[in-house]
């Protein structure tokens, strides 16, 4: 009976000893690759909804005459807020990527080569696959402009919700002054979504 305890405890220990730990690191790498890449891709392709900023303008009974104006304006605006929440957070995870595995490489490749052995076929799979992704991510990124991209897009949104909060909170009570503020707040919204198409575009700035 203890001989069968003993075997239970050991067989696996000793299997697991015997296999290559190069191969166990291309199990662990493939694994970290794929926790990576999926978010990136549900961001790219997920659309993100805005929860409770729909409320707003619906619940802002201290615009009087000129909340219908603003919520038919956010109607019309509500796809493009979409769209940058969407591009700021598929834009973070791709620099995110960026920076995780500029680090794990950069710190793991000078310890890993002091065991790497170029005639061991997991050894040079290990180092082809860290290094080839690694490659693959940073290029990706820095082609993208995904720093910028998401630093562009969370920016206009911030503006926008920020220009939008003003106007809740501090609304004229003058009916007629109340018109010219919600004329001014469209137009500095119209100047934030050209600010943001141009992030978009990398373009230079229209005249439009």
């Amino acid at each position: 009976m203890g001989d069968l305890i003993t075997l239970a405890i050991f067989s696996p220990i000793s299997l697991f000893s015997s296999i290559n730990p190069w191969a166990i690191g291309i199990l662990i790498l493939c694994i970290g690759i794929l926790i990576t890449i999926i978010p990136i891709f549900n961001a790219f392709l997920k659309k993100i909804d805005l929860h409770s900023v729909e409320t707003w303008f619906d619940n802002a009974s201290n615009l009087g005459a000129q909340q219908q104006r603003l919520k038919e304006h956010f109607d019309r605006i509500r796809g493009t807020l979409v769209y940058w929440k969407n591009k700021a957070a598929a834009y973070q995870r791709l620099d995110s990527a960026r920076e995780t595995w500029s680090l794990i490489s950069g710190v793991s490749l000078p310890v890993l080569v002091q065991f790497y052995n170029a005639t061991d076929k997991w050894a040079v799979g290990f180092m082809t696959i860290l290094t080839t992704w690694t490659g693959l991510i940073v290029t990706l990124a820095y082609t993208l402009k995904a720093e910028q991209k998401y630093q562009g897009f969370r920016q206009q949104e911030s503006d926008y919700y920020d220009i939008s909060r003003t106007l809740l909170d501090f609304p004229d009570k003058d009916p007629d002054r109340l018109e010219q503020q919600v004329d001014e707040y469209i137009e500095k919204v119209a100047h934030i979504r050209r600010v943001a198409r141009q992030v978009e575009t990398d373009s230079p700035p229209s005249v439009l």
